[in-house]
């Protein structure tokens, strides 16, 4: 039988990784801010983790869409 070639090249999934990684991280955060009890501190703990990951976030997408660009000229 032939082996089914893989869409993407395996150096891609580990950025792939780190994005779902991150994008999990940046929803337990906001799911946070969800729970009423939270004292003010809290709140800005949490909006001071949120805001990291989605510099985070932007960062990676910029990188994995240089990639896909580099890897996959359409």
């Amino acid at each position: 039988m032939k082996e089914k070639k893989a869409f993407l090249p395996e150096t891609m999934w580990p950025l792939f990784e780190e994005l779902e990684e991150e994008c999990l991280i940046a929803v337990r955060h906001i799911k946070a801010l969800k729970v009423r009890e939270l004292s003010t501190d809290q709140k800005e703990d949490i909006l001071g983790e949120l805001s990291a990951s989605i510099t985070h976030l932007r960062i990676q997408t910029e990188q994995l869409d240089k990639r896909l660009e580099e890897d996959l000229p359409i």
